[in-house]
């Protein structure tokens, strides 16, 4: 029978205390380690009883001391990374098309301007467009991989919504920052919510577990070194002249940063409400719905206003 490890901890005897947790309810489980580390390992089937198990256990007993809790390995990560990829090469080949007679990016891309006169669908609908298919195939890329990172890490109806809206709050926030003036369309906005949304939920969790105050932060550093290795451009720094980038550089840098920060707000409040229990199988049903719902207004506002 396949095991998956549920539970890491230096501390023999909470592992001992959190092993008799899952015994009283019957989880079939084992004890294993050395003398540094021991490991909780449970029946890959089992596996979601017994986080559950230990997640109310953890709730009743405040005080305990909280391990490292890994999650388990979560169905459909082929299909997540095929889902984003097929959405963007579809509205691509519509937009290069001018499908319906309609210039795509001046329906949908990020106007300053307009959306600082209301209209606010454009923070979605530019989340869907390229400039060319070096610019899209960047954006499928990374995105597949910080997308599927997340759909494992908090589950598949949250990381669409996390996505679509940490993306659509990234660029409003940017719109109001750079000004009347600001054009920018790409979904690396909503590249960078969801490695913003991945930073915070896995921070969350180390903040949660017996680590060390030093290693609590590395998730977050970690998040914010792929910022700056993906986000940024060709921006450098010259000790001499100060940040320094090319002339055909068109990276929208504000609209990574402000996707980064949308989403560890997003991630981070969700991750706390499903944690303490208050995101219910309804509440993820309704963010199934609510995800391409939203998409899909958007586009149908963008391309109503278009003619």
């Amino acid at each position: 029978m396949d095991e998956v490890e549920i539970l890491r901890a230096p501390d023999g005897t909470l592992v001992r205390e959190l092993s008799l947790v899952l015994n009283s309810v019957g989880i079939p489980h084992r004890v294993v380690g050395n003398q540094h580390q021991q490991w909780i390992l449970c029946p890959a089937d089992r596996a979601r009883d017994a986080l559950d198990e230990l997640s109310n256990y953890h709730r009743e007993n405040p005080l305990a001391r909280k391990p490292e809790v890994l999650l388990p390995p979560r169905a459909g990560a082929l299909t997540t990374a095929l889902l984003w990829a097929a959405v963007l090469a579809l509205f691509h080949v519509l937009a290069t098309a001018g499908a319906l007679g309609i210039s795509w990016p001046r329906a949908g891309a990020v106007d300053g301007a307009l959306v600082r006169e209301g209209e606010l669908w454009r923070p979605f609908t530019a989340l869907f467009l390229h400039a060319d298919l070096k610019h899209i195939a960047s954006n499928l890329a990374f995105g597949a991989l910080f997308v599927v990172l997340l759909q494992q890490a908090i589950g598949t109806a949250w990381c669409w919504f996390l996505v679509l809206f940490g993306g659509a709050l990234g660029n409003l926030l940017n719109a109001y920052i750079a000004g009347p003036d600001l054009r920018s369309l790409g979904a690396s906005t909503a590249v960078f919510a969801a490695l913003g949304s991945l930073t915070a939920v896995q921070w969350s969790r180390k903040l949660i577990s017996g680590k060390d105050q030093a290693k609590r932060w590395v998730p977050l550093i970690a998040g914010i070194i792929l910022l700056g290795w993906n986000g940024m451009g060709g921006v450098s720094y010259n000790p001499f002249k100060g940040m320094e980038r090319p002339v055909d550089d068109n990276t929208d840098v504000g609209a990574h940063i402000a996707g980064f920060a949308c989403g560890i707000v997003l991630g981070g409040i969700l991750w706390r409400l499903k944690q303490k229990g208050h995101l219910s199988p309804a509440m993820e049903v309704a963010a199934v719905w609510i995800t391409p719902l939203c998409a899909l207004g958007a586009w149908a506002l963008a391309l109503a206003f278009a003619n």
